[in-house]
């Protein structure tokens, strides 16, 4: 996996962030809800982002069991294709984590 495989999952995981830095500004100037609302969307935009890179992770893993039929080396110990991707899957899991706390508790903040 070389770095222009990382950059559509990077870039759809900073939207997700976008996403609610921009409903927070239009919750401060408006008095509306949609920064708890927001939570929701971040979670779904990750959610796809997930899907790319365990989309992937299986492509590599692929790859490595047909270097293994062809009779090539192949590591199938390994369980991410760089050390970058297993971080863009760290972010992924807590943008998860933080958009399901914006959805739940976020009207919380302006009560």
């Amino acid at each position: 996996m070389n770095k222009t495989n990382n950059l559509k999952p990077t870039l759809v995981l900073i939207s997700a962030w976008l996403v609610v830095l921009v409903s927070y500004y239009l919750q401060m100037r408006m008095a509306n809800s949609l920064f708890s609302r927001s939570g929701s969307m971040m979670v779904l935009i990750t959610v796809v982002a997930k899907q790319m890179l365990l989309k992937g992770r299986n492509e590599y893993h692929h790859q490595q069991l047909r270097k293994l039929a062809a009779g090539k080396k192949a590591n199938l110990e390994k369980i991410h294709p760089t050390k970058s991707y297993g971080y863009l899957e760290t972010v992924a899991n807590f943008n998860i984590l933080i958009g399901t706390l914006i959805w739940g508790y976020g009207d919380l903040i302006y009560q």
